[in-house]
C-alpha cells in the first residue's frame, strides 16, 4: 500500500536529512540536568555500597548464601577428586601409567583447594550476625527502589515493542520496503558482532590472562548445568520453534499472549511485523487500527518520560544493592584482584569495540560521535545498572529519537530488534571467556578451534536473551563446540555480575549506533 493513500505515519523525530557531523537543532539538544542527576545517583549508590556494604550484605543474608555456596563448591571439589581417582585406578589397571599419573596429579591439585575453601567458610560463618538497623534500612530501601525501577521498565517493554514495531512498519507504506530495511539491519548487527568477537579473540591471545588464573573457588551453577549438551544448531533452531516444554518460547510460539507474559520479545517483533504489514493491505479498513497504534505508541512514550523522571532514584538503588549483595567494596575488590587480568582483557576489548562503533557514526551515519554519545548517555548508564538490553529499550528509544533526531521509522524497527539479537558485548565476552578458560587449564587451542569459537560466539550471542547474565548460559554452547569443560565457567562466575553490566552497555550502544546508520543508509534515501 502506498503512503499516498493516506495512512497515518508515526510522528517523525526529524523531517530533514541530517548533514554529516551537523549540530542537532537547538530544540533537540539534550539537557545536562537529567544526565547529571543519574551520574550523581550512581556516585551516591557506589558510596553507599562501599561504605555500608558489609552491614547491608549481612541484612541481605549474604553470609548465609555465600557459606552455602562455598559448601557446594567443596562438595563439587570432593566429587571431582573422587572421579579423578577412580579414573586413575582404571587407567592404572589398564596399563596406562601416564594417564593415571596425570589424573592423580590433578586430583592432588584440586584436593589442595579444599582447605582454602574450608577456611573461607569459617571466615564467612564468623560474619553471620544479627543485622543492624542501619544495614537493614539501607538494604531494604535500595533493593526496593532498584527492583521497582526495573519492574516498571519491563512493564513498558511489551506495549512499547508491539506499538512501535507496528507503527514503524505501517509508516513505511509499501511492505516491500521492509526487505531492504531488514537486510541492512541484520547485516549491520551480524557484521559488528563478528568484529567484536575478532577483537576479543585477538586480545585474549595477546594478553594471555588465563596463565595466571586461580580456580580455587570455581562453582558450577545450575543454569549452566541445564545447558550441557546444547549445540549451536539446536540453540538456533530453538530460537525459531521454541522449546517443547515452553509454549511461549521461540520466534513462532503457539500462544502469543503467553509469549508476552514471558517477555519473549522476538516473538512479539515477528508478530508485529506481520500484523503491521497486513494492515497496510487493508485500505480504509486498516486506517482505524493504525490510528489506534499511533496513539498508543505516543502514550507509551509519555509513560517513558514519566519513568525517566524517577530514574535517578532507581539507578542509585540498583548500584548500592548490587555492590552490597556481592560482599560490598571489599568483596568486589577481592574478586577483581583474583581475576584482574581477565577483567582487564574484557574491559579493554569492550572499550576498543566501543571506539569502533563510534567510528561508524561519521562514516556511515554522518553523525558527530561525541554529540551522539552525549544524547544516549542516560540510556548507557541505565544499561550499566540494569544489565538488561530489554529493560533499557524504552529509554534508548526515547533518547535516540528526541536527543539525536533519529527518525521514528528507524528507531521503532532497529532498536527493538537490536535489543533481541544484537549482543556485540556478549559475543566479545564469550570469546574472551572461553579462551581464558582454555588457558587456565593449560589447553592450547588450534587455529580450527579458534575459528569455531569465532563462529559459535557470533551465532550464540544472537540467541542470548536481553536479560542479566544471559551470556553465561549461551557460553555453554561455545565451550561445547570446542570440547572444553563446563566447570570452567565457575572460575569467572563471581565477577560476572560486574562484567555483565559492562557488556550490556556496549550492546545498547551498538543498538543506538545501528539506528543512526540505518536511518541514514535506508530511511533517508528512500524518503
Amino acid at each position: 500500500m502506498s503512503p499516498r493513500m493516506g495512512y497515518p505515519k508515526c510522528p517523525m523525530s526529524q523531517t530533514e536529512p541530517i548533514s554529516p557531523l551537523a549540530d542537532q537543532p537547538a530544540s533537540k539538544k539534550p539537557g545536562l540536568g537529567p544526565l547529571l542527576a543519574i551520574l550523581a545517583a550512581i556516585v551516591l549508590g557506589v558510596l553507599i555500597g562501599v561504605l555500608f556494604g558489609e552491614p547491608m550484605w549481612i541484612a541481605a543474608q549474604g553470609p548465609q548464601r555465600e557459606s552455602a555456596r562455598m559448601q557446594e563448591i567443596k562438595d563439587q571439589k570432593e566429587t571431582l577428586v573422587a572421579q579423578l581417582v577412580s579414573a586413575a585406578d582404571e587407567q592404572e589397571a589398564a596399563g596406562d601409567a601416564a594417564g593415571s599419573a596425570a589424573n592423580r596429579a590433578e586430583a592432588d591439585r584440586i584436593r589442595g583447594h579444599i582447605p582454602q575453601i574450608e577456611s573461607r567458610i569459617e571466615q564467612v560463618d564468623g560474619k553471620i550476625a544479627e543485622p543492624t538497623t542501619l544495614g537493614t534500612v539501607l538494604w531494604e530501601l535500595s533493593d526496593f527502589v532498584g527492583d521497582l525501577f526495573i519492574q516498571v521498565l519491563k512493564l513498558l517493554v511489551i506495549p512499547l515493542v508491539v506499538t512501535s514495531m507496528i507503527c514503524g512498519i505501517t509508516s513505511l507504506g509499501d511492505v516491500r520496503r521492509i526487505g531492504r530495511l531488514g537486510g541492512w539491519t541484520v547485516g549491520y548487527y551480524m557484521s559488528t558482532g563478528a568484529v567484536a568477537v575478532l577483537i576479543g579473540i585477538l586480545l585474549v591471545l595477546v594478553i594471555q590472562p588465563g596463565t595466571s588464573s586461580d580456580d580455587t573457588f570455581f562453582y558450577k551453577a545450575d543454569n549452566v548445568t541445564s545447558k550441557e549438551g546444547s549445540t549451536v544448531i539446536g540453540t538456533l533452531l530453538d530460537v525459531f520453534r521454541g522449546k517443547p516444554d515452553k509454549p511461549g518460547s521461540g520466534m513462532f510460539p503457539s500462544n502469543i499472549f503467553l509469549a508476552a507474559s514471558n517477555t519473549n520479545v522476538l516473538a512479539l517483533i515477528v508478530f508485529a511485523l506481520v500484523f503491521g504489514g497486513a494492515l497496510t493491505t487493508l485500505g480504509e479498513q486498516g486506517r482505524v487500527v493504525i490510528d489506534f497504534f499511533v496513539g498508543a505508541n505516543e502514550a507509551v512514550m509519555k509513560m517513558v518520560h514519566l519513568v525517566m523522571f524517577f530514574a535517578p532514584i532507581g539507578i542509585g538503588g540498583l548500584v548500592a544493592s548490587n555492590i552490597a549483595k556481592n560482599g560490598g567494596g571489599a568483596g568486589f575488590g577481592a574478586e577483581v584482584a583474583r581475576l584482574g587480568w581477565y577483567v582487564g582483557t574484557v574491559l579493554v576489548g569492550l572499550a576498543i569495540h566501543f571506539i569502533f562503533l563510534s567510528a561508524l557514526l561519521p562514516l556511515l551515519a554522518g553523525r558527530h560521535p561525541i554529540r551522539y554519545l552525549r544524547g544516549v548517555l542516560r540510556a548507557l548508564l541505565t544499561a550499566m545498572t540494569t544489565a538488561s538490553s530489554s529493560a533499557t529499550l524504552p529509554i534508548t528509544m526515547e533518547l535516540v529519537e528526541e536527543n539525536n533526531g533519529v527518525s521514528k521509522r528507524s528507531a521503532s524497527f532497529v532498536l527493538p530488534l537490536g535489543a533481541t539479537i544484537n549482543m556485540d558485548g556478549t559475543a566479545l565476552y564469550e570469546a574472551v571467556a572461553v579462551i581464558f578458560i582454555a588457558q587456565s587449564i593449560d589447553i592450547d587451542l588450534a587455529l580450527g578451534q579458534l575459528v569455531i569459537i569465532f563462529l559459535t560466539a557470533t551465532l550464540a550471542a544472537v540467541g542470548a536473551a536481553g536479560i542479566p547474565e544471559a551470556g553465561l548460559v549461551t557460553m555453554v554452547i561455545v565451550l561445547t563446540a570446542v570440547g572444553l569443560p563446563m566447570e570452567g565457567i565457575g572460575t569467572i562466575l563471581a565477577i560476572d555480575w560486574f562484567l555483565d553490566r559492562m557488556r550490556t552497555t556496549v550492546n545498547v550502544y551498538g543498538d543506538a549506533v545501528g539506528a543512526a546508520v540505518i536511518d541514514r543508509q535506508v530511511i533517508q534515501q528512500e524518503g
